[in-house]
């Protein structure tokens, strides 16, 4: 007899094995196996996490959600429970480092959450809370402590900079501020390029 333990989905990144259960302290209690109302698999939960081969690399992985076509959305290197008995600290210690191209540089960051493309690019990647990397955008380099989003062809599409960070542009210095409060992802952060480098934000201009 086959057991839920021993179980899997089948996809097109091989057979993933779900969570039995809230086997440890740190699992979540959350649907191991979920279904959109179309029946196509939405997310997997998996016993284990582990290394799965995507478009843009191979990536540990312990939550995984899909677009309707069965192609990974969102990868979750590591996705367990924050308690009193497990902090966010600890969780963060155990995520792996991985290096990403991003403005033509290689950048050693240890992803949250990597955000897929249907076509399988990465979007966005999003940084642990007490991580902070330097990205060379369009405005120069900007210090960012949530992530970063990308275009399809790999420009910078948004980042959220750091509290204080001033760019200087021909018409005056601009101060992005962070407009939400709580911000779970990098995608769609505050300041937002076109591919061309253009920002897109109407921002007031002062002089330096």
């Amino acid at each position: 007899m086959v057991t839920d333990r021993l179980a899997f989905i089948s996809t097109k990144y091989g057979n993933l094995f779900p969570c039995s259960g809230a086997s440890d302290y740190r699992k979540k209690h959350r649907c191991a196996v979920c279904y959109s109302d179309s029946g196509s698999l939405r997310s997997v939960y998996l016993e284990e996490p582990s290394v799965l081969s995507f478009p843009a690399g191979e990536f540990q992985t312990e939550l995984i959600t899909f677009y309707e076509d069965g192609n990974a959305k969102r990868i979750f290197p590591l996705y367990g429970q924050i308690s009193a008995y497990w902090s966010i600290e600890e969780e963060a210690e155990n995520a792996p480092y991985y290096d990403f191209s991003i403005a033509s540089e290689i950048i050693h960051i240890r992803p949250q959450c990597i955000f897929f493309y249907p076509s399988g690019k990465i979007r966005a990647i999003t940084l642990w809370p007490s991580d902070e990397i330097s990205v060379n955008t369009p405005a120069g380099p900007i210090k960012t402590r949530l992530g970063v989003e990308l275009y399809e062809s790999g420009k910078i599409r948004s980042i959220e900079p750091i509290f204080g960070t001033v760019i200087h542009t021909p018409e005056g210095d601009i101060k992005p501020y962070r407009f939400r409060p709580v911000m779970m992802h990098a995608e769609n952060a505050t300041l937002k390029f076109d591919e061309d480098g253009r920002i897109l934000n109407d921002y007031p201009k002062r002089n330096s």
